[in-house]
């Protein structure tokens, strides 16, 4: 599910992943993704509250989709994370490229 909200920039989308968003892999969310920065979405809030782990490919994704946002003046939040997340984030030096917000 996306929410978008527009107004004064920036634009801000919140996308909500589960694991049954992502068992299919990360195609249907690469597309979802680039459709909402297309639009012109440069904040993106990525609730991961639903979401077990958080692979090295999802992370992949979303720093991509960080990269182009930050182009514009935004970025990508993770929201929701849990401790193993924020761990992982911790440990990777992501924590320093996302705004992440715990669980």
């Amino acid at each position: 599910m996306t929410e978008m909200t527009h107004g004064p920039l920036p634009q801000k989308a919140i996308v909500t992943l589960s694991d049954t968003d992502l068992n299919g892999g990360l195609t249907a969310l690469r597309w979802r993704l680039r459709g909402l920065v297309m639009e012109g979405v440069c904040l993106v809030v990525v609730d991961v509250s639903d979401l077990g782990q958080i692979s090295s490919t999802l992370l992949a994704e979303l720093l991509d989709t960080h990269r182009t946002c930050r182009r514009r003046g935004g970025g990508v939040v993770i929201r929701h994370a849990s401790r193993k997340m924020t761990d992982v984030l911790r440990r990777t030096g992501l924590d320093k490229v996302f705004e992440v917000e715990a669980a």
